[in-house]
């Protein structure tokens, strides 16, 4: 899970909360799948069962346009040795103005690798939304990861919370 990227960090800390992504087999006549963009929650929920699924074209699909890493291929190679990964959050409160909403959101990851070893991480998420009632032009830009800033900690996810960002 070699993805960093940096944030500008914007004040939020609250309570936690815990989803874990695990890998499902997805058939042609399984159309189950997680795609939540309703929350900044639920956005990071869905980008990491897409990850944790394979599915590197939906998990890059969560980037705001222009803010997503430039190469697609290396991208998807940061993940290559990913099996799985959970997710705990640190609630957000939005900050908008002038028509678009941000939202900094904490995070801890428990990254399983594909030899069964786990990479702990903790970080924040910036989250983006422009009002729904400003956009009046197609197309439709639904909630999306702006950037993020994680760092590897040597504590156990079993301990580890997520951070203030």
């Amino acid at each position: 899970m070699a993805n960093i990227f940096s944030s500008t960090a914007l004040a939020a800390t609250l309570p936690l909360c815990v989803s874990a992504l695990s890998p499902t087999m997805t058939l042609a006549d399984d159309w189950s799948y997680m795609d939540d963009r309703s929350t900044p929650q639920k956005l990071v929920e869905s980008y990491y069962y897409a990850i944790s699924n394979k599915f590197y074209v939906q998990a890059y699909s969560y980037f705001q346009p222009d803010q997503a890493p430039a190469n697609f291929q290396e991208w998807v190679d940061g993940y290559a040795d990913t099996d799985s990964v959970e997710v705990k959050f640190g609630t957000t409160n939005p900050d908008p103005g002038a028509g678009q909403i941000y939202w900094a959101l904490p995070v801890a990851l428990a990254a399983t690798q594909t030899d069964g070893s786990t990479k702990v991480f903790t970080g924040c998420y910036e989250i983006h939304m422009t009002n729904l009632g400003m956009q009046t032009d197609l197309p439709y830009q639904p909630m999306g990861i702006v950037s993020a800033k994680l760092n590897e900690t040597n504590e156990p996810f079993s301990q580890v919370k997520p951070g203030s960002c």
